[in-house]
């Protein structure tokens, strides 16, 4: 392990984890199998989470975020907590001193997310959002495809991100499909189409009693003119596979680009059914975590010890948020909403 069991090497960014949910564990075991990192300590308030997750990284175990981020000996943390209790965190470990990647989206609403931000400017610490798309190669080329000079001026947009109706309950009202899945879009257009988006216009479903919503469906407007569509479910049976379908498409005056996530190449077939098996996001190979989230985890392991930009400018994350604000009061009130700014 790195930085463990031998010589220390002091160029190793020394890193915490608070939360150990299903991401804040595999940051966990991508920062201890990095060569140039050290996980020194994790945090959760499930104690027997924490010794769990530091007895297979060999990092220390804490309940506590204050006693965490009050360690000298850390200079980084990942907070993986759920979106609405990134404020406390967030804040608490810009104010001690600490450069933060915060999963997204970076936070519940836009009022919380700018708090986090007044702090984060205040204090002049680092901040990179973790938006996983900006590290996905499909994602990346379309950008690259969607560039002005290859695509001209961008007409319209339409993504999709489906995915079970298990998530939702499991989930219920602790978070909603517009901050848990759908801020990945938003931040895909935005960045793609070069462009923010300024007006929306959404309708929403909820029948099936998972505490969340099951459909929500918005026409938006751009900045620069183009026109998108926007469709997230969490409506599917779980037999989905995979357990998501997401599809990215942007058409302009001289060529077009889109991709659909939906197939990742890789299925197990058994009497039963056919299922797939992620090969972009996380998946593990040769008993590491590989793929998006630990070229993400890589980057601001890299960008944080040479003091170069994190990939995305964290006011760019921070664009989203107002957005999915906007989304939610169109859905609620059925009327067209300008996104305030």
């Amino acid at each position: 392990m790195a930085g463990r069991g031998g010589q220390q090497d002091m160029k190793q960014l020394r890193v915490g984890v608070i939360g150990l949910g299903y991401f804040g564990t595999r940051h966990a075991r991508i920062y201890a199998q990095h060569a140039a990192a050290e996980l020194v300590a994790v945090c959760d308030r499930n104690a027997d989470a924490a010794s769990a997750v530091a007895k297979a990284t060999g990092a220390e175990s804490c309940t506590d975020m204050t006693a965490l981020l009050a360690r000298p000996d850390i200079e980084a943390v990942s907070i993986c907590l759920p979106d609405r209790l990134h404020e406390e965190a967030a804040i608490a470990a810009a104010r001690a001193g600490k450069a933060i990647l915060l999963e997204k989206p970076m936070a519940h609403d836009a009022p919380t997310a700018r708090r986090i931000a007044a702090a984060i400017e205040e204090c002049g610490a680092r901040l990179m959002v973790g938006h996983i798309l900006r590290f996905d190669p499909r994602y990346v080329q379309v950008y690259e495809a969607a560039a002005p000079e290859r695509l001209g001026q961008p007409i319209h947009l339409r993504a999709k991100r489906n995915g079970i109706r298990s998530t939702a309950r499991r989930l219920g009202p602790a978070s909603s499909i517009l901050f848990y899945m759908g801020v990945h879009d938003v931040d895909a257009m935005q960045w793609i189409a070069r462009s923010r988006i300024s007006r929306v216009y959404a309708q929403k479903r909820e029948v099936l009693g998972t505490g969340n919503e099951d459909a929500l469906y918005a026409v938006v407007n751009f900045e620069n003119g183009a026109i998108g569509s926007i469709d997230y479910s969490w409506a599917w049976p779980d037999g989905l596979m995979n357990g998501y379908r997401a599809a990215l498409e942007i058409v302009g005056t001289r060529a077009a680009a889109y991709l659909d996530c939906t197939d990742q190449g890789f299925y197990t077939v058994l009497d039963s059914g056919t299922t797939g098996g992620d090969t972009h996001l996380w998946p593990e190979i040769n008993g590491r975590i590989t793929g998006d989230l630990a070229d993400e985890l890589d980057h601001f392991v890299t960008a944080t010890r040479a003091g170069t930009p994190y990939l995305q400018p964290w006011r760019e994350a921070f664009d989203a948020i107002p957005v999915l604000d906007a989304l939610a009061l169109s859905a609620r009130t059925g009327q067209p909403v300008e996104v305030e700014r």
